[in-house]
């Protein structure tokens, strides 16, 4: 499949780069240049981890949505936690029709489809056939691999996931006629020394690009195609007068 077949594409063009510079460094520098190569990835990664891992981790959260506690969360009690949000122009009901449909093979995960979607534009409207996501039902990130569905609360959240590959919360909760749409990410990272913290510093930036792109793109899709506040009130108090 496409998907798979890019995302391996940029991992090993990435590690192409960094090997072509070790390369080039010891042929000209001898071994004080593979030194400093490594010296200098060192310090970059530190200063990754260090500085702006902690604002990629909470990128549009406020202090109370990294603090508040979400379902899933005791799933992995020592976990490392991601916690990302956007304010959304729908009431969470709307939202949710989104929310439920998303997935490579179903809606798109609604990113950069050329990588995680086989190259076919996320939906940008609901499908009645896939608004039936349930307990069981394993989201797919790329063909056959995914995080299963644990927990599901209609129009609220659902949490997919386990312990060994981690967790992740997909929240609504409601901010005056709109949603705030909160997505938290749990793995136990924290035991895993020196090679997590590398692991990390080449994971974590594409999942944060992708995520952020994620919930702008359904922030925009969702907010566009919901009707207007002043017309769901109506609605709802014309339907009031009629009970």
């Amino acid at each position: 499949m496409r998907t798979k077949t890019r995302i391996v594409g940029i991992v090993m063009a990435c590690a192409a780069a960094v090997a072509a510079v070790f390369a080039a460094a010891v042929r000209l520098f001898g071994w004080v240049g593979f030194a400093v190569c490594t010296a200098t990835a060192a310090l970059k990664i530190a200063l990754y981890v260090r500085y702006v891992r902690p604002r990629h981790s909470r990128w549009g959260a406020t202090d109370g949505e990294v603090a508040r506690a979400m379902p899933g969360d005791d799933i992995i009690p020592e976990a490392h936690s991601t916690t990302r949000a956007i304010s959304v122009d729908c009431p969470p009901e709307e939202l949710w029709r989104w929310l439920v449909q998303i997935g490579y093979g179903r809606g798109g995960w609604y990113s950069y489809d050329w990588i995680d979607n086989d190259g076919k534009p996320s939906l940008d409207h609901i499908d009645p056939a896939l608004q039936d996501l349930k307990v069981g039902d394993r989201i797919d990130m790329l063909p056959g691999f995914g995080p299963t569905v644990r927990e599901l609360v209609p129009n609220h959240h659902f949490v997919a996931g386990d312990v060994e590959a981690g967790t992740w919360c997909l929240a609504i909760y409601p901010e005056g006629p709109g949603s705030r749409l909160v997505s938290r990410w749990r793995q136990n990272w924290t035991a895993g020394g020196l090679g997590a913290k590398f692991f990390i510093s080449i994971a974590d930036p594409g999942a944060f690009l992708m995520e952020q792109k994620m919930l702008r793109t359904l922030r925009d899709r969702a907010g566009h195609n919901a009707a207007p506040a002043e017309s769901l009130a109506a609605a709802s108090s014309s339907k009031s007068k009629e009970v």
